[in-house]
């Protein structure tokens, strides 16, 4: 068996970054030091995917204002190939997309075989008229529903979706339980509670999720988890190491506003 880890984390390129663009890429590798990373707010620096990496994006971000996107990138010979726009043929599907930039996808291909697909979202915080709601109830319900197809698809057997939802575990659609895993909830048995949660999925019970996002200033800040892993269930045998957030990144605050989810895999 061979393992791959793969995490999500939102490098905060959108408003007042905490650290250069490269130091950020530097603590993926270094600290994180996953094979697969979905970066939220990400950007790639302006001399090029640094040395050990390959990635996807979408260059101009999500456009206008917001030269950030979502990116895919991968290291130590994993391979990733660009499906973001959709698959012609057998086992191919269609996607249209909402707000270019917000998502991502790719085949991941270990060892000449595609073990993978991961759809890297971001649940921008507006409405269909660019109106700025606060949360991603507007926009993560409608990027779920254009990848429909792709979750029908024979690819759906092997289908991860990632991102900064940008939604409390309260206010995540129920729609996407059904059909698929949320990795950080299904382990949640394994982990220390989190306190504070807010507005937790749990009512009242210990929840075990992961701060994912420190929202405000002082010490501590809001405790939210709005940072999330789901596998397709067929995924469920071969995943092996749930973990991140603030509890097992110390010091992550002073990198981003955001802490990584981490899933590891063995094939």
């Amino acid at each position: 068996m061979q393992a791959m880890k793969i995490a999500t984390w939102n490098i905060k390129q959108a408003v007042a970054p905490k650290k250069p663009l490269p130091e950020l890429w530097d603590y993926a590798a270094e600290v994180i030091g996953v094979d697969v990373m979905v970066l939220t707010e990400g950007k790639v620096p302006g001399d090029g995917v640094p040395e050990g990496w390959t990635a996807v994006w979408r260059a101009e971000g999500i456009g206008e204002r917001r030269r950030w996107g979502t990116v895919i990138a991968a290291r130590n010979g994993v391979e990733i190939v660009d499906i973001t726009n959709g698959v012609d043929g057998d086992g191919g599907f269609v996607i249209s997309h909402s707000w270019p930039g917000t998502v991502t996808i790719v085949d991941v291909v270990q060892d000449g075989e595609a073990v993978l697909t991961i759809a890297g979202i971001y649940g921008i915080t507006q409405d269909a008229d660019g109106n700025s709601v606060g949360h991603g109830g507007y926009s993560v319900p409608n990027i779920l529903n254009e990848l429909v197809d792709l979750v029908n698809s024979p690819r759906g057997e092997r289908l991860v979706i990632a991102g900064d939802f940008n939604l409390l575990p309260a206010d995540m659609p129920e729609e996407l339980y059904e059909i698929m895993i949320d990795v950080v909830e299904d382990t949640s048995d394994l982990r220390e509670p989190l306190d504070g949660c807010t507005r937790c999925s749990f009512d009242g019970e210990p929840c075990g999720h992961l701060w994912t996002h420190k929202n405000g200033g002082g010490p501590n800040g809001a405790v939210q988890n709005i940072d999330y892993v789901f596998i397709a269930p067929e995924l469920a045998e071969v995943c092996v190491d749930v973990y991140g957030g603030e509890a097992d990144f110390e010091g992550i605050w002073e990198v981003s506003d955001h802490a990584p989810v981490v899933v590891e895999f063995e094939f």
